[in-house]
């Protein structure tokens, strides 16, 4: 059946703008649920409708009524563009995003254009109904099964984020160039509506080829990802055990230390005595230099705070710093009111002050500070050490350079593991040799 041409137009135009607009709102649910905002009033409705309405706009000023590879571009950079002005996130990220949405999109579409052109040329002019249909189910139904996949993909990429190793940010990277050479190989010399193209349902077979083999890597490298994060939990997990393992250990040397003062000073008393009896003043002065230069007094148990397990910690780093000849500053302004799990305090306070620690013992004039303190409901740590040179600079990344990456270097996932389970931050910075970093986690009560 032949349709009137203006009926026809009529309803081609129709079902060519609700494509559009539901293009807007894929890119819009997107990017939305794979990006984290740089402003919170983005996901409220009104932000989200107005940008809905831009990217819509967009394409319609871009790609509508022009040539294909307008069309291509008006959706690449539709997303591009709201990603780098709205949201956070590393450029492979963003980029990932756009080539893998663009290139489901169009090799979708040379599956069924192709195949459907192969039916014209064998068949002969096909009524409109079918090129009705054919438009509807390219602009509204394959949106549908797009969101259907969207879904799926969005569900097991959750996985990557902006932490990965340059590996794997190397095989995204190409993957992305491998995206853009096949839609340039789409736009050029498999576009199905260019007439000078013979259409064949080989060509049909090898887009939809194209198309599992980009699902196929998506979820392995998603699984891969995945993979490599439980595998660093579970390193991280074992090296907080074994932090915690040597903090109670190193708690229990200096508790049977003090101890053991405790029961020779009665000794030490006893024989002091004796020697102001006999009046021996040259052998008692040379027993009180000895006494006053032992181990337990040369730097003794200090109280910086009402909680025993924070005072037990910084003393044992106080200790360590001075045997290495290191200045060591610790101020603690805390009240009782702390609902920070005390093991991940003091995981934290153990990583930056080991790390302080070792990056002053290569300063001309090593020294640390700690500060520890709350700020309206949130604990704020501030650690700085004097450095030789730039460490940002010379190591933005913080990793270690240890030998064995395999079991050093997990201190930074460590704390930032445990800032991110209480809503905190971590920020870090050097200049004029000093390092700092500065941590601040949220000190509120769990709720019930």
């Amino acid at each position: 059946m032949q349709l009137d041409s203006a009926v026809y137009d009529l309803i081609y135009s129709i079902i060519d703008y609700t494509g559009i607009f539901l293009d807007g709102g894929l890119i819009v649910l997107l990017v939305n649920n794979y990006l984290i905002p740089k402003y919170t009033c983005i996901k409220k409705r009104p932000f989200l409708f107005i940008s809905y309405i831009c990217v819509c706009a967009f394409i319609y000023a871009v790609g509508f009524s022009n040539e294909f590879y307008y069309f291509v571009l008006s959706i690449f950079l539709s997303i591009f563009i709201y990603e780098a002005i709205f949201f956070r996130g590393a450029l492979y990220r963003k980029l990932s995003l756009c080539c893998i949405y663009c290139s489901l999109y169009f090799i979708m579409d040379g599956v069924y254009l192709n195949f459907y052109r192969f039916l014209e040329d064998t068949i002969g002019s096909m009524p409109d109904g079918a090129g009705l249909f054919l438009v509807f189910f390219q602009r509204v139904i394959c949106k549908f099964i797009m969101y259907h996949i969207l879904r799926f993909l969005l569900r097991n990429m959750s996985v990557i984020d902006d932490h990965l190793p340059h590996t794997y940010v190397a095989c995204m990277l190409g993957f992305c160039g491998f995206d853009i050479l096949l839609l340039i190989l789409n736009i050029f010399y498999l576009n199905p509506t260019k007439n000078d193209i013979k259409a064949s349902p080989f060509l049909s077979v090898f887009m939809l080829g194209c198309l599992c083999m980009i699902l196929c890597f998506i979820y392995l490298f998603t699984v891969m990802v995945r993979n490599y994060k439980e595998n660093l939990r579970y390193q991280i997990q074992t090296k907080e055990w074994e932090l915690h393992q040597q903090y109670l250990q190193q708690a229990q040397i200096m508790i049977e230390d003090s101890r053991k003062f405790r029961h020779d000073i009665k000794s030490h008393l006893f024989c002091m005595e004796g020697l102001v009896e006999q009046e021996k003043y040259g052998e008692l002065k040379t027993y009180l230099e000895q006494f006053r230069d032992s181990e337990f007094l040369r730097l003794p148990f200090r109280s910086f705070c009402t909680d025993d397990s924070l005072n037990t910690l910084l003393n044992q780093k106080l200790q360590k710093a001075s045997s290495l000849n290191i200045s060591m500053e610790i101020k603690v302004n805390i009240s009782n009111r702390i609902y920070v799990q005390k093991m991940d305090l003091c995981t934290i306070l153990a990583n930056l002050c080991d790390n302080a620690i070792e990056g002053a013992c290569k300063a001309d004039s090593p020294y640390v500070t700690v500060e520890l303190k709350e700020i309206k409901g949130y604990l704020s740590l501030n650690v700085e050490n004097s450095t030789k040179g730039d460490v940002l600079a010379e190591n933005p990344s913080l990793v270690s350079t240890k030998g064995d990456q395999q079991f050093h270097g997990l201190g930074v996932a460590i704390v930032r593991n445990i800032v991110r389970k209480y809503n905190g931050s971590v920020n870090t910075s050097s200049e004029d040799g000093r390092f700092n970093c500065f941590v601040l986690l949220e000190n509120q009560p769990s709720p019930e």
